[in-house]
């Protein structure tokens, strides 16, 4: 299961790449990042409605009461962690950002010495160092990233790493009933952006954030994420949430190497054409962020 399970990590690393850029082009030109929240989650809630459809077709829904409280923090989690990644974004480039989200690895394990009494080795330790290291290089890669935009990429990561670990205790609980296999995988996702296209579309109608022609050029954006999504889930099923964020640090190369092919192109309001030297450190420090989350879990 390891291969498979690498596999739709590296699927997923690639299209949550592809999904940042639409999102900074949303962003930017059509939109605020409380609009692309709303709209982006709708729209995904009906690809949910359409799965759960489909795994209805032959299976029952596992009780709701058996898995509420872990659905609840997967979303809650997700959700502020997704907002302040939007807000990130607005600040910076996508390809500088997403390396820095290797970081989740570090803030897992020093969650784990702080409340659950984990115990790390000197190799470890050299690794959050090292890890912290290739942040520092990759925020100094053609200018430094804004205040603010250190802040919300920190709030990124707190609620994408406590969103990651309740992902896998959601599946857990819901294979108490179904049994093991991809059902439980499916469903989980299926049934946590059901619930979300539910809540957007109950703040869409209280708040009004967004507005009808908004939905098109959400949907890029949307496509890529709940792809990513499905591939993340599976990816956390087969071979865990640890190992899977060691082979989502692969988003970090792929994003880097997709920003030069992007402004490669001229489109500068995505991506800022870098000079060699600086593109060079920038693929370092993604490296070396890599590097570190290896070096974390196998030495």
């Amino acid at each position: 299961m390891i291969i498979p399970g690498i596999i739709c990590g590296l699927a997923a690393a690639f299209a949550q790449c592809v999904s940042y850029l639409f999102s900074k082009k949303f962003i930017h030109k059509d939109g605020n990042s409380f609009a692309l929240l709303a709209a982006s989650h709708l729209i995904m809630g009906g690809f949910a409605a359409v799965c759960l459809g489909i795994l209805l077709l032959e299976n029952d829904l596992p009780p709701l009461k058996n898995y509420w409280l872990e659905l609840l923090e997967v979303n809650g989690f997700y959700l502020f962690g997704q907002l302040s990644f939007f807000l990130a974004i607005s600040k910076t480039e996508a390809s500088r950002l997403a390396p820095l989200l290797g970081l989740k690895i570090i803030f897992i394990a020093l969650m784990g010495v702080v409340f659950w009494g984990l115990h790390l080795s000197f190799w470890q330790w050299l690794a959050v160092i090292l890890c912290f290291t290739g942040a520092a290089m990759s925020n100094w890669t053609g200018g430094s990233i804004p205040l603010t935009g250190i802040w919300w990429l920190l709030g990124a990561v707190t609620g994408y790493s406590l969103s990651d670990i309740s992902i896998k205790q959601l599946i857990s609980r819901i294979e108490t009933v179904t049994g093991t296999g991809m059902l439980p995988v499916f469903t989980a996702a299926a049934v946590s952006y059901f619930l979300l296209g539910i809540f957007s579309l109950l703040v869409i109608l209280v708040f009004r954030p967004v507005k009808l022609k908004q939905l098109k050029p959400a949907l890029p954006f949307s496509c890529c994420w709940f792809g990513a999504m499905l591939f993340l889930f599976t990816c956390f099923a087969l071979i865990g949430p640890l190992f899977g964020n060691i082979v989502q640090s692969s988003r970090g190369i792929i994003a880097v190497a997709i920003g030069a092919v992007i402004a490669g192109f001229g489109w500068s309001e995505h991506e800022r054409k870098l000079p060699h030297a600086l593109l060079a450190r920038r693929i370092a420090a993604a490296f070396l962020i890599t590097a570190a989350i290896i070096l974390y879990a196998f030495v």
